[in-house]
């Protein structure tokens, strides 16, 4: 009986500690294949933009729905073209595996001088009509990009025009209008987006009202 005691105890305590180790705020990050979770949500700043269709955009548009966001702009030659024709592959594999769990995506055009909110509309609808963008002045931009650790460098070439470097992450903000996750690197893959996805989703706890 004192060995089986023991084995008791021991067991409460292991179970105990687990208790405390999980981390506060979500449940326990799930294992993903490209996403890098972050172990607290960390709230976006607010900021007054405008969307594709000339209207107001704030943090709060941003509540209620899990998003995901990409940094780009509508002259890129590369990486952005790439990177929403994966998003929108996103999509439709998450329409058809989990209805009703797709994510909206937001495009956010650091090219505020050549990027009209009609360019823009344009732009995404031969991605995904139901992608939206949003843009600002680089002052009004300026919070979002830091908060996110989004590189911006503006490059001219040939006296008259200029390029726009940026990285490629995509961003998942969460219904509190938080970062929860992103993916990085130079390429991206839309299966494992989206199954990293609903892995995500499927571990943060329920949003407060």
């Amino acid at each position: 009986m004192g060995a089986l005691l023991r084995i008791l105890i021991v067991a409460l305590v292991l179970l105990v500690a687990a208790m405390f180790l999980v981390p506060r705020g979500r449940d326990a990050v799930p294992a993903t294949a490209a996403a890098t979770v972050l172990p607290e949500s960390l709230p976006l700043p607010e900021v007054a933009l405008v969307d594709d269709m000339g209207q107001a955009f704030t943090t709060a548009d941003l509540r209620g729905d899990y998003r995901l966001l990409f940094f780009g702009f509508t002259h890129c030659p590369d990486i952005c073209p790439l990177t929403l024709q994966v998003l929108a592959s996103v999509r439709a594999d998450l329409e058809a595996r989990a209805p009703g769990l797709a994510p909206q995506i937001v495009f956010v055009s650091v090219d505020p001088e050549r990027d009209t909110p009609e360019r823009i509309r344009e732009y995404l609808a031969s991605f995904d009509p139901e992608f939206i963008g949003i843009t600002g002045p680089d002052e009004a931009l300026q919070p979002l990009v830091e908060t996110l650790g989004v590189t911006v460098h503006k490059t001219e070439v040939d006296g008259e025009h200029y390029n726009v470097v940026h990285n490629g992450a995509i961003y998942v903000i969460g219904p509190a209008a938080a970062w929860i996750a992103v993916f990085t690197g130079s390429t991206h893959d839309a299966a494992v987006i989206a199954s990293d996805y609903l892995k995500i989703r499927r571990a943060a706890p329920v949003a407060a009202p």
